[in-house]
């Protein structure tokens, strides 16, 4: 079984308290968790493989109940579940996300351990690298004080790790937008598709979004490689349960005070699995999909209104020649018989807007912009460098700064503000 789906399992047997092990008389009874706390993690999966009644009872589990098993428990229960089991509880959909990110923070502290441990028996393990360069880009992802704060909400340690990073507090944001990557971003690059969500984020609030509102980093499935698995769909048939799952988790701990709007904004293959997602879950309440640079839609999927979103909109820079290749089988979201509001997003000069220039999300960042990092200095011919940098610096992606793509993204996330909306052709 699946690393993430053991440990899913696990968290909702320690979330549904209730399943008894053994009852003892004239005591507290014994639960699972009981049970579950004083294992290693090769215990604990040897222990639901040889309970697969326990695997198929919980796999029916949704996050409504996770979350109001989670709820009824005594802080003393959820502070030993934390401490005890952190890759567990902080996975589960239906746990809060303050206790959700107080266990992912320890379990990635106790994975950068081990990593590092490994690391110094075989320094030459390149996938123990690999993982070392991942968890590494989440720590640094979280360190310091930013605004808005930002919360490790999932932590799969699966090889290599996956992630979500909230940019704002899931448990009360009225507006929350989830952020999906498409093909070759993984969480080595945390930091910056962590910078798309922050500048997501700061748009949204530059277009009138409330304060309280949240931006989710999501790398929390497998994309593609660059190449032909682009233009396949079976990464995406893999994600888009996973994101159903989280989006589902937001409503199931949001189920008293539910968020004014649920977005999901995706680019490139990101819109593949996002389409997937929201297709077949019809149940999640979405305000607005956008989809940027769209790697295509499956052709199952008949038109927009099957997304089961209030708004679904779709726009690709002319100068953007790659997203095509992922509909050679796929349909364009912006065809006329699709339905979506197609949006512009290769600038606007009388706005002051600048315009998407390729297929990249985003290419600026502090570290990226800056001559003196360790992005350039792989260049040590100073002609060469200069002409490297100044074409970086005329360069944008879907959700870099200043765009006319990113502040269309905001506008569309933001109820009430589409009258600002700039459409496409």
């Amino acid at each position: 079984m699946a690393r993430r789906v053991i440990a899913v399992c696990a968290l909702s047997v320690v979330a549904a308290i209730g399943l008894l092990v053994a009852p003892a008389a004239g005591a507290a009874p014994i639960t699972t968790f009981d049970v579950l706390k004083g294992m290693n993690d090769a215990q604990q999966d040897a222990y639901l493989e040889a309970h697969p009644e326990l695997n198929i009872r919980l796999a029916n589990t949704d996050p409504d109940a996770v979350h109001d098993q989670w709820d009824d428990l005594d802080a003393a229960t959820k502070k030993d579940a934390i401490e005890t089991l952190p890759e567990i509880v902080g996975n589960l959909d239906g746990i809060d996300y303050d206790d959700r990110d107080t266990a992912n923070r320890k379990a990635l502290a106790r994975a950068l351990a081990a990593s590092t441990k490994q690391l110094k028996k075989n320094p030459d393990d390149a996938l123990a690298k690999r993982v070392m360069g991942s968890l590494t880009a989440i720590q640094k992802t979280l360190k310091g004080k930013r605004t808005p704060a930002r919360h490790l909400v999932s932590l799969s340690l699966d090889r290599p790790p996956l992630a979500a990073i909230a940019l704002g507090d899931l448990d009360t944001a009225s507006d929350v937008t989830f952020l999906v990557p498409g093909m070759g971003t993984y969480t080595d690059d945390m930091q910056l598709w962590t910078q798309s969500a922050q500048n997501l984020y700061d748009e949204q609030g530059e277009v009138g979004a409330p304060t309280r509102r949240a931006v989710v980093s999501w790398i929390g499935y497998a994309t593609p490689p660059p190449g032909v698995d682009a233009a396949l769909g079976d990464f995406a048939e893999r994600g888009a349960p996973l994101l159903t799952a989280d989006l589902r988790g937001v409503n199931a701990v949001r189920v008293e005070s539910p968020p004014r709007a649920l977005n999901v904004v995706a680019h490139s293959y990101g819109t593949t699995t996002a389409a997937n997602s929201l297709a077949e879950a019809r149940d999640l309440g979405i305000y607005a999909f956008v989809m940027l640079g769209s790697a295509g839609i499956e052709n199952r999927i008949p038109n927009a209104a099957a997304l089961n979103a209030q708004h679904v909109y779709a726009g690709e820079a002319e100068a953007d020649s790659e997203a095509q290749f992922g509909r050679f089988t796929r349909r364009d979201p912006r065809g006329p018989a699709f339905g979506a509001t197609v949006i512009s997003v290769d600038g606007d000069k009388a706005a002051d807007l600048l315009p998407v220039t390729g297929h990249a999300p985003v290419l600026h960042s502090a570290w990226n912009d800056d001559p003196l990092s360790s992005a350039w200095s792989g260049i040590t011919d100073t002609a060469l460098f200069e002409q490297k940098f100044a074409e970086h610096l005329a360069h944008y992606g879907y959700l870099d700064a200043y765009t006319e793509s990113l502040r269309n993204t905001a506008v569309a996330t933001v109820p009430g503000r589409d009258r600002l909306l700039l459409r496409g052709h």
